[in-house]
């Protein structure tokens, strides 16, 4: 019986690149979760105030669920003079297409109201678990996960201003909000960072190795922003960033046993070939 080596080589690549490529979207197009922003009403801090001459400033939050995600928008500031109220406060929104951090309204007024030099402080966070019934997306051993999005922060708060101190990060987190260590960024990512000094906008692509440990729970992910906004960077508009495209997928890892033992497989028959003389 003679043993063909192309049919051989190609065997053992098969069950090799069938093992190393078996991806999952898990999130994203052709998933289950293709349509994570769907269009809804703001999160707005409602700054608190009122009377007939008040200025306030607030680091106050409001937190609200939308869809999947739990969003929170904090801090903002407002004055009254007589009747007319002037305020600026954190919102969160989903577009339809996108997650979207800002405040509520920039007018270049407030700040000349609250007096020189003062700066309001704004800060965003969203929390989304893919935990809907029947499309659970929970951890696995032995899997790869690569995250990926879509960042633009050109029109916004993330561009390059004198008096601006913004930061922005992302984690991948389990049901008990722990995080996730990236393999090369550690757990909180600086999303800034990674787009690069003075660049607002991009696309950040992070990988996770699982071993045989396994989070608890469903995949979860959060993105948090922090800026103080003074009077140069509030005239910028109402845009902090606005997250789009977010993608995750999941490639097993394959155990060093069974691609040993392909390899091994192919070998032996190789051996075996040479031995008995076969072509």
């Amino acid at each position: 019986m003679k043993i063909n080596q192309r049919f051989i080589f190609a065997l053992v690549n098969y069950f090799t690149i069938t093992t190393l490529s078996a991806q999952t979207t898990l999130v994203g197009a052709g998933s289950s979760y293709s349509d994570i922003f769907p269009s809804s009403t703001p999160v707005v801090y409602d700054v608190p105030g009122g009377g007939l001459l008040s200025l306030t400033l607030s680091n106050g939050s409001t937190t609200a669920t939308r869809g999947l995600w739990d969003l929170t928008a904090q801090g903002g500031a407002n004055a009254t003079i007589v009747l007319s109220l002037t305020e600026s406060a954190a919102q969160v929104s989903l577009t339809g297409s996108a997650l979207q951090f800002g405040i509520s309204n920039d007018n270049n007024s407030l700040l000349g109201l609250l007096g020189s030099g003062t700066s309001i402080h704004y800060a965003w966070d969203a929390v989304a678990y893919f935990d809907t019934p029947g499309s659970v997306l929970s951890y696995a051993a032995d899997t790869h996960y690569n995250v990926s999005f879509a960042v633009d922060g050109n029109n916004g708060l993330l561009s390059s201003v004198a008096g601006l101190t913004p930061s922005f990060t992302f984690e991948l987190i389990d049901s008990l909000g722990n995080t996730l260590s990236s393999d090369s960024s550690g757990t909180l990512i600086n999303i800034a960072g990674l787009l690069g000094t003075g660049v607002p906008t991009g696309t950040v692509s992070l990988d996770y190795t699982l071993g045989g440990t396994v989070p608890s729970g469903p995949i979860g992910v959060r993105f948090h922003g922090d800026a103080v906004v003074g009077a140069t960077a509030l005239s910028l508009g109402t845009d902090f960033a606005t997250i789009s495209d977010l993608n995750i997928t999941a490639t097993p890892v394959p155990e060093p046993g069974g691609s040993m033992l392909i390899a091994s497989v192919g070998i032996v028959l190789l051996i075996r070939r040479r031995r008995l003389g076969f072509c």
